[in-house]
């Protein structure tokens, strides 16, 4: 089979890819999954660091602990594992 030429950026559709295409797409979305999982480990550092923060300060912990809260509830959100790729997720 002859290889296609390729014009410019093409928007992937089930219909017109490639199997070189599909490669490289399950390779990034193996990336993607990658990429979160070391925003999850980080989340996870920030919460275990918290839990001793807390069993460390006790009474005070509300004061000398609220930085670890602020990031941890600043990190929450982005910390999501979705390895499907664009193209595949319904709408």
């Amino acid at each position: 089979m002859p290889e296609k030429e390729k014009i410019g950026p093409v928007k992937a559709t089930r219909e017109n890819l490639y199997t070189a295409d599909r490669v490289e797409l399950y390779e990034n979305a193996d990336k993607l999954v990658r990429n979160q999982w070391v925003k999850i480990m980080k989340l996870r550092i920030v919460r275990e660091k918290l839990n001793e923060c807390y069993e460390r300060e006790g009474v005070n912990h509300f004061q000398n602990c609220r930085f670890l809260v602020e990031r941890y509830l600043k990190d929450l959100p982005e910390a999501r594992i979705d390895g499907t790729p664009p193209m595949f997720k319904k709408k």
